[in-house]
């Protein structure tokens, strides 16, 4: 289900991820992260309060984009998820659901680039999530990385047949890109 996205005209494409993805996302949290995005108002932050994993995971699909962007945030440090050369690969596809959410969260407050970091590392412990290519391809077309988008969306539709949203954003993409492309 993509109920964090919003539709768009096309998506974006693959991302060829590596090792270091992980350091990526370690740095970007280490940095501050999501720090930089004001604290909703009547909210002590979420590290500050008594709320447990469950219910943040909850929040970070499912709660308006600011406060699901700290949900998110606290949920993936404290399993250390950002940290992928100690996490338990057992806790592999809770991670890359949550930075699933991060990026896709992050696409809809305009950061495509953090966006992008995000959904790179949650491809790289999730490989065939089709929903995190989906999403990929989703923050190439912002990026107007269109040729990416289109691989995205390819490998989208091949991990997941029943996904037309899939099939008809790459469709789309080779119309916009001509015949050259395919």
């Amino acid at each position: 289900m993509r109920s964090l996205l919003p539709s768009v005209t096309v998506a974006v494409t693959i991302a060829l991820f590596g090792s270091t993805q992980g350091a990526i996302a370690s740095k970007f949290f280490e940095a501050g992260g999501l720090r930089g995005i004001p604290q909703i108002p009547d909210s002590a932050g979420f590290s500050e309060n008594n709320y447990q994993l469950d219910d943040l995971e909850d929040l970070c699909s499912n709660a308006d984009p600011l406060t699901a962007l700290d949900a998110c945030s606290e949920a993936i440090q404290r399993q250390n998820c950002h940290q992928q050369e100690v996490l338990d690969p057992q806790l592999f596809p809770k991670c890359a659901i949550l930075f699933d959410n991060l990026g896709a969260l992050l696409e809809q407050t305009g950061r495509y680039d953090d966006a992008l970091t995000a959904l790179d590392y949650a491809a790289e412990l999730q490989p065939r999530d089709a929903n995190i290519w989906y999403n990929l391809g989703i923050v190439y077309v912002r990026l107007q990385r269109y040729e990416q988008a289109l691989e995205a969306f390819d490998k989208a539709s091949v991990l997941d047949p029943n996904d037309t949203q899939a099939q008809k954003q790459a469709d789309l993409l080779r119309q916009l890109l001509g015949p050259g492309l395919h």
